[in-house]
């Protein structure tokens, strides 16, 4: 049996989850067409979408000297500090970029134009530009080529006020101006040249006929080559391996896998190459100065070497030469050291006078090239270099100009560390000159003593003493040029590459689009439209779509459910008596026995909000049902404004209910008996001007009380409540009221009529049939053969 009362509020949320699972499983061809859409959509954007790669590789930053102890360090200097931030900013200077875009001719790109796609010919174009550079070009132009028959091609381009680029300069030649719209035939091989570019464009390997044959649409871009290093630069990113490591991972994304492989492993080659060309440059002009240094010491003991000779030769009988005077070798020993200051001297003075007439870092020596142990001045000189790379570094960026605060901050440490170095540079010339004032005083003391020797001892002596000394000098600076050009070789970068970029193979993968992950929220997206388009349409629509519409509306009991039918004939009980819509009638009747049960003879009205509900369809196949069971019924016509009954059931309307209410017709005249056994019709009649008033009339009382002598069942079919009175006067004089809600059309709204006479207690016993229920909410329509038009007629 149907239930008979509303479902509880603790079921509510559960019947209601249920009801949604059941309203969009009707829609399943909907879900599975959006789906495949989305799915379709997906494939395409995954297969036309130009991929994006991210290309990793690593770098270990070192800040400990490579050399071993006993090698002289050469490179103290110029190692400096290896601070991570520092070496970023280096690994992402506009010069690092650009000698990196030049040594892998990266100037120019070529494309491939598909129907969809454009592909990046990056080694692999079938034909090359050679640009003169001698001559003014058109930077940032896509040239677009089609080959042709004959070793042919059209060449096409289109620009307007775009300035000229020079590429010796490498600046924009602002003075010359292109605007041109340009088709020409060429032939490969041919210079094309004009007053705004001129290059060559010859065949490559990957040159096929199949280009021909298709007519291939290529083309080719010079790039600016400031613009090229911006590009790259931004896109470089740089991180931190690990916390607190020394490794940097430097990253690029981009369209072309090969090319940005390529690009981050000869940037890291070019970086570490600049960092050894570096320390050799030190150890380059440390060599020179030595080397000048063993020249000039050699050229002295050469003269010397002469005067002994001399000297030999005119005093034949001198045999005392190498007599071992004290006094002598003290002296030798102490004029060294006075050489070694003067090498010392000689290196500060330079410096100061190299310091004192440029901010250049080219020519600096390293002091302890020289011998010289100074911790102070190997520290300011290497703060000195840093500082100067640094701007360098920041004189070769767009994005800092020379009056930027960072770039004069710089030149403010500048100018204070080089300060510095030559107030220290003057204190170590004025601590050595006055330390070699001693011991040149201690040699004069020495020169006394051999005063006191015979005349030609006195001259041998002094020439072996300098022959001695130039001597000590030029094997001193043998071996530190020896122990240099050793250092030189074992000379090797601070910094090595650990992975190279395009190593690991999940870089083959691109990043964008994903493809698999695109194909699962497609299929998300492609399920999630129609619940969101169905929950939309739900939310905006104001028909009673299900029974829980009803309870949340209404507190008034829903006594039956009729369903869709598709025949024209509305009397579906009598043509098909087997059907579901007739056993809904009959669970229907079987609920009707539980109403007013204390009554024998049994009075229903049926209504319902407005035309189209299907009340006649109802009340019709209600009574056809209670006559087969039995019972004797009869239907009365009550809707005077509209009759409809008499169509169904065949019968003259010209006498009916109407013509009795005003005495016209007997009781006797106006009702006719069907085919149907027990039931008997009384139609509306003729169309009266006041139906209210014969309604509310005595006479239709009186009639009621006749019938239910002879009728178990009476049924009135009324005009709907929510147009006329008619049927709230008739549901006073019935026991039980049926209210008809058509699935699909009722609006919700529509039941504040029928609930404002239940909660007001106007008319008593009133329940709710749900007709026209429709179990695939995909399917729609009202298909029992009858309609109302678009109105209601006379109740307009």
């Amino acid at each position: 049996m149907v239930e008979l009362e509303n479902h509880s509020d603790s079921n509510e949320e559960r019947i209601d989850i249920k009801s949604l699972i059941i309203k969009l499983s009707s829609y399943w061809y909907y879900f599975i067409l959006s789906t495949a859409i989305c799915l379709f959509v997906s494939l395409g954007y995954n297969r036309y979408t130009r991929p994006v790669f991210s290309v990793s590789g690593t770098i270990l930053i070192e800040d400990e000297k490579n050399q071993p102890d006993q090698v002289i360090e050469i490179v103290d200097i110029i190692s400096g500090d290896a601070n991570l931030e520092n070496q970023k900013q280096i690994l992402k200077t506009y010069h690092l970029a650009e000698i990196t875009i030049k040594k892998l001719n990266l100037g120019v790109s070529y494309f491939k134009h598909g129907s969809i796609q454009t592909v990046n010919q990056y080694k692999h174009s079938p034909f090359n530009v050679n640009f003169d550079s001698t001559h003014l070009q058109l930077a940032s132009v896509e040239f677009f080529l089609t080959p042709i028959k004959n070793n042919k091609f059209s060449l096409s381009f289109e620009c307007e006020d775009q300035n000229t680029y020079n590429l010796q300069t490498e600046l924009k030649n602002n003075k010359l101006q292109a605007s041109l719209k340009r088709k020409e035939i060429y032939n490969f091989g041919d210079t094309i040249e004009t007053d705004y570019y001129s290059f060559i464009i010859e065949k490559t390997e990957f040159f096929t006929d199949k280009s021909i044959e298709e007519e291939t649409e290529y083309s080719f871009l010079l790039h600016s080559l400031n613009n090229l290093a911006s590009k790259y630069t931004k896109s470089l990113k740089i991180e931190t391996a690990a916390k607190d490591g020394t490794v940097l991972r430097l990253t690029m994304e981009g369209h072309t896998h090969k090319k940005i492989v390529d690009y981050l492993n000869t940037l890291a080659e070019l970086y570490i190459l600049q960092g050894l060309d570096h320390k050799n440059m030190t150890a380059t002009n440390t060599l020179y100065f030595i080397s000048n240094q063993i020249q000039e010491t050699k050229d002295t003991l050469h003269l010397i070497e002469n005067k002994l000779k001399e000297f030999k030769e005119k005093n034949p009988t001198l045999d005392v030469y190498d007599k071992d005077y004290g006094t002598f070798f003290q002296k030798q020993k102490t004029e060294g050291n006075v050489s070694e200051y003067q090498v010392h001297l000689s290196y500060y003075k330079e410096l100061l006078s190299y310091l004192q007439n440029s901010y250049a870092t080219g020519g600096i020596v390293s002091p302890t090239s020289v011998g010289i142990s100074n911790p102070e001045l190997n520290s300011l000189i290497s703060q000195f270099i840093t500082l100067n790379s640094e701007k360098n570094d920041l004189e070769v960026s767009q994005k800092v100009t020379k009056a930027h605060p960072k770039y004069q901050a710089v030149l403010s440490k500048i100018s204070f560390t080089k300060q510095s170095i030559i107030e220290n540079l003057k204190n170590l010339i004025a601590s050595t000159n006055s330390a070699k004032r001693e011991l040149e005083k201690r040699i004069n003391d020495f020169d006394k003593e051999i005063d006191q020797l015979p005349e030609s001892e006195k001259e041998y002596v002094q020439l072996k003493r300098e022959f001695m000394q130039a001597e000590r000098i030029v094997n001193y600076l043998i071996i530190k040029k020896q122990e240099i050009q050793v250092a030189r070789e074992g000379v090797v970068s601070d910094h090595m590459i650990l992975d190279q970029a395009g190593l690991d193979n999940m870089s083959t993968i691109p990043i964008s689009p994903k493809g698999k992950l695109n194909l699962f929220f497609a299929f998300l997206v492609g399920l999630c439209i129609p619940v969101i388009v169905i929950s939309l349409k739900d939310f905006f629509n104001e028909t009673i779509s299900s029974k829980s519409d009803l309870t949340k509306i209404t507190k008034i009991p829903i006594i039956g459910v009729i369903g869709n039918s598709d025949t024209a004939n509305n009397l579906v009980v009598l043509g098909n008596p087997k059907s579901v819509i007739s056993e809904s009638f009959r669970s229907l009747r079987t609920n009707i026995q539980y109403l007013a049960s204390d009554k024998k003879n049994k009075v229903i009205t049926m209504t319902s909000s407005v035309g189209s509900e299907g009340k006649t369809f109802c009340s019709s196949n209600l009574a056809l049902i209670m006559a087969t069971a039995g019972y004797k019924t009869i239907l009365i016509g009550s809707d005077l404004r509209k009759p409809k009954i008499h169509e169904d059931f065949n019968i003259n309307n010209s006498s009916g209910l109407s013509s009795y209410l005003i005495n016209k017709s007997r009781l006797s005249d106006i009702v006719n008996k069907t085919d149907t056994e027990n039931l008997s019709v009384i139609p509306s009649g003729p169309v009266p001007p006041n139906p209210s008033e014969l309604l509310n009339s005595e006479r239709m009382k009186k009639l009621i009380s006749e019938l239910k002598k002879t009728y178990e069942y009476i049924i009135l079919d009324t005009p709907p409540a929510g147009l006329v009175t008619d049927s709230v006067i008739t549901m006073k004089l019935s026991d039980i009221n049926l209210y008809v809600v058509r699935h699909n059309y009722t609006k919700k709204s529509m039941l504040n009529i029928i609930n404002h006479l239940h909660d007001s207690e106007q008319v008593k016993n009133i329940n709710i049939i749900i007709n026209d229920y429709i179990i695939s909410s995909a399917s729609y329509g009202y298909g029992y053969g009858y309609g109302y038009g678009s109105g209601y007629g006379y109740y307009e």
